[in-house]
């Protein structure tokens, strides 16, 4: 028996995978040596037992595939740091202060957000299908009216242990 180790990232999972549970056969898409399975490796060494064999994605034409029986699901919860900056938009549009002269004053909106994962914050939180909505934090999302940074706890994706098909190699 071979067990392999494959992270999706929440975002592609919802996109275009079907659900996952755990004893289910499945064919995985993946990637070893891209550079996003690399950086997911690093990412992950820390909370896992056993290391990263790779990624599971949908949107790359280099890929290969893997069959297995799924034997385990992990969600992955990391902290985000959301930089949160503020729209400025003009209401009233110009006013006339005469001699040539027309100002705007702004009215600040909810703002817009980025968003980094600190790297090294990722936990594991077993589950038994994926995508699993109850492990989602409730607070993930940045608050829009505070302008700033902000650490929120969010759902990264998935680590799928797979027990790969006999006989199949991972050429």
């Amino acid at each position: 028996m071979t067990r392999e180790r494959y992270f999706t990232a929440n975002w592609e999972w919802g996109c275009c995978g079907e659900p996952l549970r755990v004893g289910d056969q499945v064919e995985l898409e993946v990637q070893y040596d891209s550079e996003y399975a690399q950086s997911m490796r690093s990412e992950l060494a820390s909370v896992l037992s056993e290391p990263l064999t790779g990624v599971e994605t949908h949107h790359d034409d280099e890929v290969l595939t893997r069959y297995g029986r799924i034997l385990a699901l992990d969600a992955v919860i990391a902290q985000t740091q959301w930089t949160v900056t503020p729209r400025m938009t003009p209401d009233p549009p110009l006013q006339d202060l005469g001699g040539g002269v027309f100002v705007s004053f702004g009215n600040a909106q909810p703002g817009q957000a980025e968003g980094v994962h600190k790297a090294g914050s990722g936990q594991l939180v077993p589950i038994v299908v994926v995508p699993d909505d109850a492990v989602e934090p409730e607070d993930s999302d940045p608050d829009l009216t505070v302008f700033g940074v902000q650490t929120r706890p969010n759902l990264m994706g998935y680590v799928i242990t797979l027990e790969v098909a006999e006989g199949q190699d991972r050429s």
